[in-house]
């Protein structure tokens, strides 16, 4: 890079008429950077002014107060919201360019199974009573509900060549699904039931009575435990006083712990293959592949639910070693 000086002296050599190999040879450079120099001419660039930013240092610390309060009250945090909370004299965009400027981003918030102190003392109390007890989960049966969509599954995922799109249909108001109850027994055997409408205390009375019961009666006898999760369905007066004149063994079981359920490994088995292909137009193709599904997975992997059934134990004293977190494969 040449200095200013050597800037001057090229433009004052041409100006007083002599030619850029001369002004080269003076300078002890190529023809073409001495002509480059004598060319050159300084560009004033101007700064961009742009609008005065009307925070001062209160406002900024308010500003952080009301982003944490909202934060922990898990309250969603907008522009918007930030600047009526704060009575700020600047335009929506101006508050989001400050957030943004800050660090704060705005994305899509994630859902996950947040378990307080109280959820967690409860896993350990019956994950311990369970490990003393040495409960047999040869001879416990699961269930659980699930939701098959003719949209696929929220995180659907594919890899796609580069630069090219790739786009699943989204039908807001033509969209739909069916709702499943399956239970999974330890010799492997799947079970379920399609539920039409809303899954109510009635419906599930009615899958207890005319199959679960009778179907876990001709496998294992009266020698056997039931798994429900802790659903409001489930714990409807309705269904205790049925389980207390059956005398079935129901299990209890932790607030909010599907992930010591079996069965959400095997919907994820089943869910693999039914949002294989594309997109169902109808129900009734997604209600076929659901049933193929099913009785894949019942007869082709069944080494999969009995290794399930042996890793329960290793899965509770995993959660035991967490303090009650939930366990994460």
């Amino acid at each position: 890079m040449k200095t200013d000086k050597e800037k001057e002296l090229a433009i004052k050599w041409k100006n007083e008429g002599k030619s850029y190999r001369e002004i080269s040879s003076l300078l002890n450079i190529s023809r073409s950077s001495a002509q480059s120099l004598c060319r050159y001419t300084k560009k004033i660039i101007k700064k961009k002014r742009g609008p005065k930013f009307k925070l001062n240092k209160a406002n900024k610390l308010h500003i952080k107060r009301q982003i944490s309060n909202l934060y922990l009250a898990t309250e969603k945090v907008t522009a918007n919201k930030i600047k009526s909370l704060c009575n700020l004299d600047i335009s929506i965009s101006s508050t989001q360019r400050y957030l943004n400027r800050e660090g704060y981003i705005y994305k899509k918030i994630k859902t996950k199974i947040c378990l307080t102190k109280k959820h967690k003392q409860s896993r350990v109390r019956i994950i311990r009573d369970w490990l003393i007890g040495n409960h047999q989960w040869d001879k416990t049966i699961f269930s659980d509900e699930k939701r098959f969509s003719l949209d696929g599954p929220d995180d659907w995922r594919s890899y796609v060549p580069k630069n090219h799109s790739y786009d699943r249909q989204h039908r807001p108001c033509e969209g739909g699904g069916i709702m499943l109850w399956m239970m999974v027994m330890p010799n492997g055997l799947l079970a379920y039931r399609i539920l039409k409408g809303n899954f109510n205390s009635e419906n599930y009375l009615e899958i207890l009575q005319e199959m679960a019961v009778p179907m876990m009666k001709l496998n294992y006898g009266s020698n056997f435990y039931f798994q429900q999760d802790n659903s409001p369905v489930h714990k409807s007066k309705l269904i205790t006083n049925f389980f207390q004149y059956s005398k079935l063994a129901v299990i209890e079981w932790p607030p909010k712990s599907p992930d010591l359920n079996i069965v959400e490994d095997i919907w994820k088995l089943i869910s693999d293959r039914v949002y294989d292909g594309p997109q169902f137009l109808h129900k009734r193709d997604l209600q076929i592949s659901v049933e193929n599904a099913i009785s894949y997975v019942s007869m082709n992997c069944k080494d999969k639910i009995t290794g399930l059934y042996n890793s329960i134990r290793s899965r509770l004293c995993t959660v035991l070693e967490k303090h009650g977190s939930l366990f994460n494969k």
